[in-house]
């Protein structure tokens, strides 16, 4: 029985990945995907090996002026200037604008190849965990925030039951670059 929760209110959640349980695949194959499971601020997310290429525990962020809370800042990973971005500011729009912690790692993905222009690293808390998963569909929609779910292509399971919402790279970095245009 799908675990949905009933309610429209982002904020009525004890966590995000409680609006989203659906046991059904999205493809009828069972397609097993290896993914890197994070925690940004109150989300767990996913993102797919195929993106994800590197975990950096030490790091010299330099901020970038007149840019939007959700941006860090910038880091040299291997000679690329990357862009360090916070998704829970993001998603969420969080007025306040948010400041990296000693504690904190960061994801570099869009690194695997000389056009390092959709590269960016994601600021994470805790552990990363390694995900063996396939795809379900989200539940409900409506908890989402609008930002989240438009990047979003579903739900990973970890081996103790924990969900992590699967991101579109790829998405993400279309829908921050159209922000940052703007400015």
């Amino acid at each position: 029985m799908p675990n949905i929760v009933e309610t429209n209110k982002i904020s009525d959640l004890k966590d995000v990945s409680d609006a989203v349980a659906s046991p059904a695949s999205l493809n009828d194959k069972t397609t097993l995907k290896l993914a890197q499971g994070i925690m940004c601020g109150r989300l767990s997310l996913a993102f797919t090996f195929d993106w994800a290429r590197q975990i950096v525990d030490s790091y010299e962020l330099v901020p970038l002026p007149r840019a939007p809370g959700w941006v860090l800042g910038a880091v040299n990973i291997n000679g690329a200037i990357v862009p360090v971005v916070d998704l829970d500011n993001y998603f969420f729009q969080t007025v306040q604008p948010a400041q990296a912690e000693r504690s904190q790692r960061l994801l570099v993905g869009g690194t695997n190849s000389e056009d390092t222009e959709a590269a960016f690293a994601v600021v994470f808390s805790q552990t990363p965990v390694q995900l063996e998963y396939s795809t379900t569909r989200i539940g409900n929609h409506e908890a989402l925030p609008p930002r989240l779910l438009d990047v979003c292509r579903g739900l990973a399971q970890d081996d103790q039951g924990k969900k992590y919402l699967e991101i579109d790279p790829e998405q993400l970095v279309d829908a921050m670059s159209i922000e940052l245009a703007v400015i």
